[in-house]
């Protein structure tokens, strides 16, 4: 006889703190699966995105649904989902190669040894896909979503401002992967994070060193 699941309590250990787990966000080419666990680091080829504006990372929720009324009542007696979508919403403060090729939806550019590119923004280039994923942490509990292909679907104003960073507005939609829209993941921290941060930096360090050697 199988033993019931415990009914949900007042625990205030379920209840998270949204601060960041090292650098917080990552992306990669589409299609890149997030770390196996909470406590695996994000490896080559998932990359930071760098600072982000203090509101965070916004993840939210919309659905269509139809009634189904019969003809002897005035109220429905199913609701069916017809669409549903999930977006991730936040604001880049770091102005480089990576972080605009993702806010103009632009194929990113090559960087000069003198840490100079040009961005081309075209009309004729299909829209860019992306893997997403945001990395949470309160104490030795984790909080991780990640959209396997996504695409940005709104952006928002670059205010060039005296005093404040400007602003990298972007809402990257999740688009079905085989079935899956999201993966969600909930579990411990790794024993020992030192600092946290995968290995974005290095991979921006190895991409560095591959094009030295093309050089």
């Amino acid at each position: 006889m199988t033993t019931p699941a415990p009914a949900p309590t007042l625990d205030p250990d379920e209840v998270q703190v949204g601060a960041p787990n090292g650098p917080g966000i990552y992306v990669a080419p589409p299609g890149t699966p997030p770390p196996d666990t909470t406590a695996d680091e994000w490896e080559d080829p998932w990359m930071p995105l760098g600072y982000l504006s203090a509101d965070g990372p916004t993840l939210a929720q919309s659905t269509d649904s139809t009634d189904i009324t019969p003809w002897q009542s005035v109220a429905p007696i199913r609701s069916v989902i017809t669409a549903r979508g999930i977006t991730l919403q936040f604001v880049m403060w770091q102005i480089n190669e990576t972080t605009l090729a993702v806010y103009f939806d632009a194929d990113e550019p090559e960087v000069e040894d003198d840490g100079s590119f040009d961005l081309e923004l075209r009309t004729d280039a299909p829209q860019h896909l992306h893997a997403i994923g945001i990395d949470s942490a309160d104490g030795d509990r984790v909080f991780r979503v990640t959209f396997g292909r996504a695409s940005l679907s709104d952006a928002g104003d670059m205010a060039l401002t005296r005093g404040e960073a400007v602003p990298l507005d972007v809402t990257l939609s999740a688009l079905d992967n085989a079935g899956q829209l999201a993966i969600v993941q909930v579990g411990p921290r790794a024993a020992d994070t030192g600092g946290g941060g995968g290995g974005g930096n290095g991979a921006r360090k190895a991409k560095a060193a591959t094009a030295d050697k093309a050089a």
